[in-house]
């Protein structure tokens, strides 16, 4: 494919906030991109999608790149000083934001930078609390810039990664798609939650693509899925070079990115929520997650089976992963008694587990009000802030999310309190 085909590509998938893929097709381009004035765009277009995916440092790279081949690139100036803005280098994003306000003396969004960075600067020579907005859409929540504590994660290919909207990455939520489901719509449902001090990871499944979707995942195989707990060799099928996979993905955050066990907290639905609760129901001890919430979700039976050998081991009381599981009533994917009989075995191994049938509800994702809240009240208990609903703007009306598995797609339910 031509430098130009990949730009294209790449510009679509920006357009439909497929962040990770804009940023392979504007690298591919880069491969094959002789002019300079090609090369140019294509690391500033790159730098503007790193910025989207929360990689600071990525993105000033790929800005810096852009400006060595024409110092005066107004975009380029203008995405290394929110950057630096982010990385907490007000002053050097200032200098760089002026010298985009020359090459453009009429851009409302650079005076409107340069006048929040005027304003972060004063305050540090002050010595007084500055509030610092964050450049990237979707984290407009203003914080005092001496309390703000960012934590970088270095990115695999499909990982969606927003920072806090607060502007301290205390706690960590990795959300887990459902069946045939892509990661875009789990990361825009914990930005519309806004869970206080907490950033979040949306994973894609490491199985793809699944039949009739068209860029659907899945945690397991459906074969491996369907297995007996005596049926065949489990320990070679996809259920757990997942968990493997998923526990090295723990070990990567925990290890270089800083992310303490007790402050992750996992969230999955349906097919996601199995790998969810497999996952935190064996981290146990000094390797304790924060909380697991399960929608629509229960061990499958060979996990089931672990679970329980892993009980008769008299682990002690309390040392596991706390647990939410919500499932409807009226489920026929996921049968409740399946559902409840993983809520008994956590509960044996020391988990405080709790479980919530919702009554009519069917397979789906989050279905309205009364589970939303089931939700924030378990997250008050285990995040360092108590979260709050989803504010619509009007304070007569409290939003909430609901995201239905296999479908790339996010509606609001509007309900009065």
């Amino acid at each position: 494919m031509s430098s130009d085909a990949c730009r294209q590509e790449g510009n679509a998938a920006f357009a439909r906030t497929d962040y990770a893929s804009a940023i392979t097709q504007y690298t591919l381009a880069l491969a094959e991109a002789d002019k300079a004035s090609d090369r140019q765009k294509l690391f500033s277009n790159r730098s503007a999608a790193h910025l989207q995916l929360s990689a600071y440092t990525d993105a000033l790279e790929d800005a810096e790149a852009a400006l060595q081949i024409d110092p005066r690139l107004t975009k380029a100036l203008f995405r290394k000083a929110l950057a630096l803005e982010a990385l907490l280098q007000t002053q050097q994003a200032l200098q760089v934001m002026l010298l985009a306000q020359h090459q453009e003396p009429k851009d409302k969004q650079i005076q409107e930078a340069i006048y929040r960075l005027r304003q972060a600067n004063a305050g540090k020579t002050s010595g007084a609390a500055t509030s610092l907005q964050q450049p990237v859409p979707l984290m407009t929540t203003e914080a005092p810039e001496d309390v703000h504590h960012r934590k970088r994660i270095k990115l695999q290919p499909g990982w969606l990664y927003h920072a806090s909207p607060d502007g301290v990455d205390e706690n960590l939520l990795i959300l887990l798609h459902g069946y045939g489901d892509t990661p875009e719509p789990y990361a825009k449902l914990a930005r519309q939650m806004a869970l206080p001090q907490t950033a979040c990871l949306a994973l894609p499944g490491p199985i793809g693509r699944v039949p009739g979707t068209p860029n659907g995942r899945a945690w397991y195989s459906e074969e491996d899925e369907d297995k007996s707990p005596t049926g065949g060799n489990s320990s070679s099928n996809s259920v757990t070079s997942t968990f493997q996979w998923l526990q090295q993905v723990l070990a990567g955050l925990q290890g270089s990115n800083g992310w303490q066990a007790s402050h992750t907290h996992l969230f999955g639905f349906s097919q996601g929520g199995s790998a969810a609760l497999h996952l935190a129901l064996h981290c146990r001890g000094e390797a304790k997650l924060g909380s697991c919430v399960a929608v629509a979700a229960a061990l499958l039976p060979q996990q089931l089976k672990g679970l329980i050998e892993l009980q008769q081991q008299q682990q002690a009381a309390g040392s596991a992963t706390p647990v939410l599981i919500t499932h409807g009533s009226k489920d026929t994917e996921v049968p409740q008694s399946r559902a409840q009989a993983t809520a008994a075995a956590a509960a044996r191994t020391g988990s405080i587990t709790q479980f919530h049938s919702i009554p009519g509800k069917g397979h789906g994702m989050i279905s309205g009000p009364a589970e939303m809240r089931l939700l924030m009240a378990f997250w008050g208990q285990s995040l360092k802030h108590r979260p709050t609903q989803v504010s619509t703007g009007d304070p007569s009306h409290t939003s909430f999310v609901e995201v239905h598995g296999g479908v790339d797609t996010l509606s609001s339910l509007q309900q009065q309190p």
